[in-house]
């Protein structure tokens, strides 16, 4: 597939945007003054958003061709408010032509959007809680793991604040070298997109591992070349193509720098990944000493309960066998 030029990653393209928006507002300004005191106050501020919703709307056009209609459309409609400045009869009905059509399609497209809006109804009931849903997540303040925090690191949390009120200790797991906390129930969709990903880097750099040993093959037929050029012909290391003064500076030894770094940067995965698992592991800790804090609590309860019942019918079992007796 080819690759794809963004017009909006152009520093040529963006400065005749800016150069053509800049004129265009500059020369709505004159317009106004052109017209006089016979003009509508409101006229140059729009004209002024007018030319801002237009390249407002066009700022992603991807197309060619609709990105030189743009401009080429700009351009006419300069040469437009210019000679509107100077006062042109046919410039200045072509322009009030263009303004009274704009009024009208903003008139039709209000009356549309009213008469729709008339027909609106409130969803169900039923749909309250999903539109809730909605809501909460796209408003930022409501997330309360970001990459600095994570929520996985908030845990152990209070009994009090887990749904099903008995807590579940999780398992430390390794998948793919990338410790994970497994919980019961299904993983979510969310752990199983990053682990994905994270196998995914881990096979590019392996591929690339093995690319860069077999260039390295490769070079070592270069460096025996520069030395036969060197030995039998005069040719030194400085005017071998590609190489430096340096004579460490080999064919070889680039492939091997570059695969240096991939090798720095797999250990430096491992080492967080161990890192993690280590954090990963306190929590798993924690989390069983709570449950069984929790049990040796609701142990005692349930015991101090069952005297509390044995205490309350001996009381009642005893004025009974008080009163058969006086009888």
């Amino acid at each position: 597939m080819p690759h794809l030029n963004l017009a909006r990653k152009s520093g040529a393209h963006r400065l005749a945007c800016l150069s053509l928006y800049r004129a265009l507002l500059r020369e709505c300004g004159g317009v106004s003054q052109a017209l006089g005191a016979e003009a509508n106050h409101d006229t140059k501020q729009t004209l002024r958003s007018l030319v801002g919703y237009r390249f407002q709307e066009d700022r992603d056009l991807q197309s060619p061709t609709q990105i030189v209609n743009g401009i080429t459309a700009g351009h006419d409609f300069l040469d437009l408010l210019r000679s509107c400045s100077a006062k042109a009869a046919d410039s200045l009905n072509h322009l009030g032509v263009l303004l009274e059509s704009m009024t009208l399609q903003a008139e039709q497209t209000a009356a549309v959007r009213e008469k729709l809006a008339s027909h609106w109804k409130p969803p169900p009931p039923s749909r309250a809680r999903h539109h809730e849903h909605i809501k909460k997540v796209k408003n930022p303040a409501n997330y309360v793991s970001d990459p600095s925090s994570p929520r996985i690191f908030q845990y152990p949390q209070p009994l009090s604040q887990i749904r099903t009120g008995v807590r579940k200790p999780p398992n430390l797991i390794i998948t793919q070298g990338i410790p994970i906390l497994k919980y019961s129930g299904p993983q979510p969709v969310l752990l199983n997109r990053v682990i994905k990903n994270k196998v995914k880097v881990g096979l590019k750099r392996f591929k690339q591992h093995e690319e860069m040993e077999e260039a390295a093959h490769l070079a070592e037929c270069e460096d025996d070349w520069d030395h036969i050029l060197s030995k039998r012909h005069g040719i030194g290391d400085a005017k071998a193509l590609g190489r430096n003064k340096n004579h460490e500076a080999t064919w070889r030894q680039t492939f091997v720098d570059a695969d240096n770094e991939l090798t720095d940067k797999y250990i430096d995965q491992q080492r967080k990944h161990a890192h993690l698992g280590k954090r990963l592991w306190q929590i798993v800790l924690a989390e069983r000493d709570l449950k069984e804090k929790e049990r040796r609590e609701a142990k005692h309860e349930r015991r101090m309960a069952r005297k509390k019942a044995a205490a309350d019918l001996a009381a009642g079992v005893a004025p009974t066998d008080d009163r058969r007796a006086v009888a």
